[in-house]
């Protein structure tokens, strides 16, 4: 069922149930009144003047409808002569006569307060005996309570309508308004639509999911403006190695290459041309699969001091064939271990490593030490290269973001954030500190675990 219509039941029900209940209300009373004693009492006094009278009146024993007449009655029996023959009234004694001013200026006096019923005795015999019953009013308070009751009955109901029926309309107008918004949003966005503002007001369930639409529209539009950065830096990075490999074969096809040693070295030029696009490809496809995590992790239990060690004089030979000063220091215990992709992490390592190298100087010196620090391994990396400025710091694991010192490499500049992206999939963290002229700190963070001695 829609929400819409939902609504409308809703609407519906608040406006109808409590009519329906008030008219109920009101016919029930309307029954009850028509069904309602006009007298106290009633019923008894019913059965009382059908019963007891007529068969006193003929036995001629008046007496005794003295002793068991209702409470609060009194009676006035009248003979064919129309003369008092029985009275339970002091003001209208036995042998007065029926027509005297008398008994008319009593009724008259006591009609406010009580009911005169006049009579016969329903006998064959004594069917010209009437008989005058004084029966006393419903008291005013009991007449008061049911007016009251009726009241509290209707104006509460019609409140509730006018009520009910206001709110419905407020929350039907807000919720339309909202659903609306929403679907021209949603129908903007499936068009390629991004530039615009969802605005929501209050925090109920429609407004916390128009932020939310919102915010995902904002994600959308980033996303989009990151891969078009990205179509735009693969094309730019890519133009300058194949323009180059294009000029030294179309040099060699024109015969400016004519001889033997040019062609061998423009030959060298273009091969090393194209390693350099190979290996630029290759960072590409690692990052989309990074990205997209279309790869998959292997974690296992690794003793850390045994693989940072392993590493690490690998990383010497590295140095020492391009002139650097490698130093390591790995003080953590060999029962600690950590839970890792072993593959993925080396591959970070290696990034951290080779900028290291590639930015430091001949002679100048990197290290690499890790030590225990409270619940957490901290790896660091550090070298004596040119630094970054304070500037960069924030945007160099930026996607295609080259610092001012590397922007004459090759490359996509995707190192450091394949690099973070490897560490924030193992749960890690990493920061670096560097100033320009001082060198570069990136640390690892990372839990480990005591296990037995590898």
């Amino acid at each position: 069922m829609k929400l819409r219509t939902q609504f409308f039941i809703m609407v519906g029900g608040i406006i109808a149930v409590p009519f329906l209940v008030s008219t109920f209300i009101l016919i029930f009373q309307f029954a009850m009144e028509r069904r309602h004693e006009p007298l106290p009492n009633y019923g008894q006094i019913n059965t009382w003047m059908h019963r007891q009278v007529p068969r006193a009146v003929s036995r001629h024993q008046l007496s005794a409808l003295a002793e068991d007449r209702p409470p609060g009655v009194d009676i006035v029996v009248l003979d064919r002569m129309d003369t008092i023959s029985f009275s339970t009234i002091p003001e209208l004694p036995p042998g007065m006569p029926g027509t005297s001013d008398a008994l008319l200026q009593y009724i008259r006096t006591n009609a406010e307060r009580f009911h005169f019923q006049v009579d016969t005795s329903r006998e064959p015999d004594d069917r010209d005996s009437l008989v005058i019953l004084k029966v006393p009013r419903m008291p005013p308070a009991q007449t008061r309570f049911r007016s009251l009751a009726i009241q509290f009955v209707m104006y509460p109901s019609i409140a509730l309508v006018v009520f009910g029926s206001l709110m419905s309309f407020l929350i039907l107008r807000s919720l339309n308004r909202s659903i609306l918004t929403l679907e021209g949003a949603t129908r903007r966005v499936a068009d390629g639509d991004l530039d615009f503002e969802l605005p929501a007001k209050g925090n109920d369930q429609i407004s916390s999911l128009t932020r939310s639409f919102d915010s995902m529209r904002r994600a959308l539009k980033e996303e989009y403006a990151r891969r078009a950065r990205f179509i735009m830096g693969v094309s730019h990075d890519l133009r300058t190695p194949l323009t180059l490999i294009q000029g030294y074969v179309e040099a060699i096809a024109d015969g400016l290459a004519a001889e033997p040693d040019s062609q061998k070295r423009y030959l060298s030029i273009i091969l090393d041309k194209t390693r350099s696009l190979e290996g630029m490809i290759g960072d590409l496809i690692e990052f989309v699969r990074m990205e997209t995590g279309e790869w998959r992790m292997t974690h296992q239990e690794v003793a850390a001091a045994q693989f940072l060690a392993g590493l690490a004089r690998r990383f010497a030979e590295d140095a020492q064939i391009l002139k650097r000063e490698f130093s390591w220091s790995v003080d953590i215990p060999q029962n600690v271990r950590v839970r890792m992709d072993s593959r993925l992490f080396s591959r970070a390592l290696e990034n951290l490593v080779g900028n290291a190298i590639r930015y430091t100087a001949e002679n100048g010196r990197i290290s690499m030490a890790a030590q225990l620090e409270s619940d957490r391994l901290v790896l660091s990396i550090s070298d004596s290269g040119i630094g970054i400025a304070t500037d960069e710091l924030t945007r160099i694991f930026d996607p295609f973001y080259r610092g001012t010192n590397s922007r004459r490499e090759a490359g996509f500049g995707l190192g450091l954030t394949t690099v973070k992206s490897i560490i924030e999939s193992h749960g890690w963290s990493i920061t670096v500190s560097s100033e320009l002229g001082s060198g570069s700190v990136f640390s690892i963070r990372m839990p480990f675990t005591t296990g037995e001695n590898a």
